[in-house]
């Protein structure tokens, strides 16, 4: 084989050498770029999912805390609400206070703090306008009548002031209000 073949040969396999090796590194940086890619997306899902994972979470505390809000806000509309209509309660009881009208139930209640305070001297506070009608129904015990102050309606009390009967229209109201409020709650919440 003369000199020139052998350097063509040589030419020829290092050509196909530097061609095989161009081939190979170009499939590796296809792989690379492949595998770059599809690192590069499964980074970005990771992150993508962590993201909303931290936005869900926010969103949940966020919701959370406009529900305790709007709880907050429900509850003191619905304490004003009620202290509204306890006010105007505690109004209109003591503009009537002084009617006759209650005069049956004022006995009614004398007569029932009379038996519980049994045998002992009692002062009867009540309104003014009404003590005169009252003395008629002490039923000949010895009572001593005032006139309130501070509260409508009727209180009895043993004189030593040891025992106390409050009939008051202001006292009834108390003992009665949890239950008026629950009732008054649940017609707010029913609605008109």
């Amino acid at each position: 084989m003369a000199l020139t073949e052998l350097l063509q040969t040589l030419e020829d396999e290092a050509r196909q050498r530097v061609n095989d090796l161009l081939a190979q590194a170009r499939a590796e940086a296809d792989r690379l770029r492949r595998e770059s890619a599809a690192e590069g997306d499964r980074l970005r899902g990771v992150a993508l999912h962590a993201r909303e994972t931290e936005l869900r979470a926010d969103a949940a505390r966020r919701l959370e805390a406009a529900r305790r809000e709007a709880t907050r806000q429900v509850l003191e509309a619905r304490a004003a609400a009620l202290g509204a209509i306890r006010a105007r309660a505690e109004e209109r009881l003591a503009a009537g206070a002084g009617d006759p009208a209650w005069l049956p139930r004022l006995r009614r209640d004398l007569a029932e703090g009379l038996r519980y305070l049994d045998a002992v001297p009692v002062v009867v506070e009540a309104d003014a306008a009404l003590l005169g009608e009252l003395r008629a129904a002490g039923g000949g015990r010895e009572l001593r009548f005032e006139a309130a102050t501070g509260h409508h309606g009727l209180v009895l009390r043993s004189a030593d002031g040891a025992l106390t009967v409050d009939a008051s229209l202001e006292a009834r109201l108390e003992r009665a209000w949890p239950a008026l409020a629950m009732d008054l709650v649940r017609r707010l919440e029913e609605g008109p």
